[in-house]
This record gives structure tokens, sequence and C-alpha cells, in this order.
């Protein structure tokens, strides 16, 4: 089981504000004024910043690293949600609602996030209302994307795969385009809404048919058109 992350006050704080979306619509010397609120933290991996249903009012902006979001049902089967990497903020909702999550939020790699307490967070707020602009701008974003996602799950695992492959940054040597599982393939699966052995069953079928090549984590999109027609709905 993942350990639970004690929470160190840490003000050195680094430079994750400016490069964090919420804050971008803030003057150089109004970033460097929520910068001092901000507090560093450490995140080995495989630790916990919260469990579900954990009271928390904070908020954490990613600095380095990633960290995982994911839903525990009453079964205790877990599903992942998103991945928030440098840049990306967790922890609207307790601050907004002051509510439980019912996710928890584990990290995938040693990471660095700035932790904003929810007093402090409140006062830049009314300090500053282009923050809630922004935090507003990131969840209607977010929105977006799971809205994508609820449509997809009408599809069979290999369109999602399909589509999953194609939203990947691709990288290109001579004639060759790739792509890079950014997760273990369980969490990949995980993130589709299926099964471990579902999503192996569907990479080999688009390795059969010429579709791609896999390698590891490496993906070679060998017919990037094909995987456009599969991730296509119908209609």
């Amino acid at each position: 089981m993942p350990r639970q992350l004690p929470i160190v006050d840490d003000p050195s704080h680094g430079s994750c504000i400016r490069r964090v979306p919420i804050f971008a619509q803030l003057a150089p010397a109004q970033q460097d004024a929520v910068a001092a609120f901000a507090h560093s933290v450490d995140v080995p991996q495989g630790a916990l910043l919260h469990r579900a249903g954990e009271a928390t009012r904070v908020l954490f902006v990613v600095h380095q690293g990633q960290l995982k979001i994911s839903h525990l049902s009453v079964s205790g089967r877990h599903r992942l949600l998103r991945v928030a990497g440098p840049g990306d903020v967790v922890g609207e909702h307790g601050f907004l609602t002051g509510e439980p999550p019912s996710y928890e939020v584990e990290a995938l790699e040693p990471a660095r996030v700035c932790a904003f307490a929810s007093a402090d967070l409140t006062q830049l707020v009314a300090d500053y209302p282009a923050i809630a602009a922004g935090m507003l701008r990131s969840l209607s974003d977010r929105l977006q994307d799971a809205e994508r996602r609820l449509t997809q799950t009408t599809i069979d695992v290999t369109a999602r795969l399909a589509a999953f492959l194609l939203d990947l940054p691709t990288t290109s040597s001579g004639d060759r385009v790739g792509v890079q599982l950014p997760w273990p393939k369980k969490d990949v699966a995980s993130y589709l809404g299926t099964t471990p052995e579902s999503l192996s069953r569907a990479l080999d079928r688009l390795q059969k048919t010429g579709t791609i090549r896999v390698s590891g984590a490496a993906v070679d999109l060998l017919d990037p058109a094909a995987l456009e027609s599969l991730a296509e709905p119908a209609s």
C-alpha cells in the first residue's frame, strides 16, 4: 500500500508559480507575491499526498514529476482519472467546496509540488481575482476532457486505444513516427476504462493489422490514417 506523505512546510517554492496556467494572467510582481505563500513539498515515488475521503484544504501545484489522480470505488478498485504534470493543479475540489474528495493522489515518480494552505489561497483569490478566472478555465478544460472521454465509453477498447495514441505527443526519425506510452500499461488500461488484459489484446490486434509496432513503452504509428479511422465514432 502506498505510504501517506507528511506535508512538510518548506519555503523553498522555486519557480513553479510562473509556469502555472491559473497564475498566467498575473503580472510578474504579482506572481512573486503569490509565490511567497507557496511551500515546496518533495513527494517520493509511490507516496500519497492524500487518501480518498480525507479532508484536505490544500491546493497543490506540480513543479516536477507526475501525480496520479485515481478514484477509489466502494469495491476497492482504482480508476485512473488523470495524471498531473508540471504546471497542473490538484485539489480545487477540496478548496472550493470544503468536502473530502473521492480520489487519491499518488506520485508516479519522484515529484515536487508547491502547496497552498486554504486560508492563504482564499486571501490571494480576493487580492487577485484573475486567479479565480484561471481556476475556472482549468476546470472547464478538464470538464471538456471528461465529457470527451465519456463519449468514448460507448466504443470498443481498440478504438479508445487508437484515440489515446493519436493524442500523445509524437517524435519523428526519418519516415518513422512514434509515441511513448506515458504510464505503465496497467495505468493506461485504467485510464481507458478497461483491464490490462483487454489493453494487451487491443495492442496485439493493432500490431497484427500493421497499424502500430510496440517495443516496451515505445509505439511506432505505422498507419496513422487507420488509427484515425478507428478513433472516429460511427455516425
